[in-house]
This record gives structure tokens, sequence and C-alpha cells, in this order.
């Protein structure tokens, strides 16, 4: 990672590199960094060597600040190679399975997640501030007001571009909500976090505990019964969610 993914001079990864590391692809992108600040911090809690704290917060500022300036503090999807915004990736797929077009709630609210994980090991004044503000964000622009639920993704311009809902931006949200519940000693995120529940248990938990379905209709019909398949799988975001909701609660 540090030898060829790495690039100090944008403090952040890139995406991708061929076989024998002679071509790195053009595209760059928020979910990669995304991912590699939430390495970062396992790292870290894996070992307690600072190296990891603070490369997580450099990739933090990068993304949530830096990348974030000309989209009134949301996080876009898809850059150029010199980090600027492409408008236009993928445009014409917005339900492309790894890299839609769109503001993505469901990375909005991840990012409040990991910025408040971050900010339980190092306190910066902008971590919890800007948690809110991608949470609250997410949640305005994505809720279904008509079916509950969390829509998946959404236009500059805040229209709603893919209506399907999928069981990681829920269990994200159901973490990060009683993230922020705990920084911010804010009952409203509590109320967010039961919402989420009341929507979610019935919705996307299969009796007696099964796994979650993987993506619903907006109207809430099971569009994928496969617990896994090749791209796609329901494990890790939920486990993931509950660690980090036990940890608070056992507190």
């Amino acid at each position: 990672m540090e030898n060829r993914f790495w690039q100090p001079e944008f403090g952040l990864y890139v995406d991708q590199i061929n076989a024998d590391w002679s071509i790195i692809d053009s595209y760059r992108g928020q979910n990669a960094n995304m991912h590699s600040c939430e390495a970062m911090i396992a790292a870290f809690e894996a070992t307690q060597d600072k190296k990891y704290l603070q490369r997580a917060l450099l990739i933090a500022e990068n993304i949530c600040l830096h990348q974030t300036k000309d989209t009134d503090g949301l996080i876009w999807e898809h850059y150029h190679q010199d980090w600027s915004i492409d408008w236009d990736y993928n445009k014409d797929d917005p339900r492309n399975l790894y890299k839609p077009w769109g503001y993505q709630p469901g990375h909005l609210i991840e990012w409040t997640k990991l910025l408040l994980m971050i900010n339980r090991h190092q306190q910066v004044d902008w971590l919890v501030p800007q948690a809110e503000k991608l949470f609250n964000a997410g949640m305005k622009h994505a809720w279904d007001k008509t079916h509950g639920g969390l829509l998946y993704g959404f236009a500059p311009d805040g229209s709603i571009c893919d209506d399907e809902k999928y069981f990681w931006v829920h269990a994200e949200a159901l973490a990060a909500a009683a993230l922020l519940a705990k920084a911010t000693n804010n009952q409203r995120y509590w109320d967010d976090y039961q919402r989420l529940w009341q929507y979610s248990w019935p919705a996307f938990c299969e009796n007696e505990h099964k796994p979650w379905w993987r993506l619903l209709s907006r109207e809430g019909e099971v569009l994928d019964k496969h617990i896994a398949s090749p791209g796609a799988k329901i494990d890790y975001h939920t486990i993931g969610a509950c660690l980090e909701i036990l940890n608070i609660l056992s507190e």
C-alpha cells in the first residue's frame, strides 16, 4: 500500500494498478480511500502504532474536508487523476454495483462512523461537526417518507437516482446514529437509531435471526434472496455495525 498505492502529493490512495505495476489507472475514487481509512483505524486499534491513526486522520481530512469544498460539504464518489471531480463517471449507469453515479447516502453515513471512530482516539475540532453534517445530509436526502428506510443514491440536484434499498446502508446508519448519540449526547440521534431499527428489523432481518436480505425495492420487496453472490454479500457491514453498537451499549 505504501510503496504502490499511496500518493503523498494528494494524501490519498490510487484505486487500481495493472499486474506488473507499470500502469496506474486514471480513475480516483473516495470509496477505496474510505476503506483504507477504516483499515488504518483497525491497524491502530490492533497495534497502538500512531502512524496508522495519523494516516487515517489525513485520509479523512482530505476526503471529508478538502474534496468537499465544491460540494457544500458532501462527498462525491468519482474523480479524475488530479482529484478534480468527475461529475459524469457512470452517469448512464447509476445502479452500477461498484461505482454508481450520484451521491451515496450510505457512504456519507459510513464516513460519519469512521470520523467518530477516529475521534474516540484523537479529538480534533472538525471531526464531530463534520460527522453530524454528513449523517444529517444522508438522512435528509435519502429517508423514504412514504415507505421508510434509506434510498440508495441522489443526484446533485437532490433528486433520487437509485430508489432501491441496500442492507449495508442501514447497518452503517445504525452504527453511525449510535456513535453520534454518544459523541453529542443528543437524543435526536437515538431517535434516528430507533426509527432505523423500526424499518430494518421487519424489512431486512429474516425470521429467527437469519442473515439480512441484501436488497429491497423502494416498497420493500426482496430483490435478491441470495446471502452471497459474486460481488455481493451480507456479512461485513452488519458485523462491523454490531461490534460498534455493542461497544456503546455495554459502556
